[in-house]
């Protein structure tokens, strides 16, 4: 799978990705389950990231990676919304989600930054070429 010196170095660079994401989430004060959840959604996010780098079509799709890189903290805006809410008995506690913790501003947000991706290729492609 990793026949060619840059594949390594893209590999590598992955990794030390999910590494710094992980110090990052847990350095905001997350708990440790958004943390991981966190830092899981980015590992699968620097796979692909990785694969669609391999056979050429990041260049393209790097719009949609750059909202994927957004979903993959989405876990961030769920411990956001209940960071401060502590449960007397231990015990099950539902909880009205704020309006940026809802699934609807998750995925605008994403679709937002992939937009704005789009938008820059469309932006640079139409500049005059000499």
């Amino acid at each position: 799978m990793l026949s060619k010196p840059e594949e390594v170095i893209m590999a590598v660079l992955a990794a030390v990705w999910v590494v710094l994401t992980y110090f990052l989430a847990g350095w905001t004060g997350a708990a440790a389950k958004y943390v991981l959840l966190i830092t899981a959604f980015s590992g699968v996010w620097a796979v692909l990231a990785f694969l669609l780098w391999k056979t050429g079509w990041a260049g393209r799709l790097w719009p949609v990676l750059a909202g994927g890189l957004v979903a993959c903290w989405w876990p961030f805006l769920d411990w956001f919304a209940v960071r401060g809410i502590v449960s007397q008995k231990g015990g099950a506690l539902v909880v009205a989600a704020p309006w940026y913790a809802s699934w609807g501003f998750k995925l605008l947000l994403s679709l937002a930054v992939t937009a704005a991706g789009y938008w820059h290729k469309w932006r640079l492609a139409r500049k005059a070429k000499f």
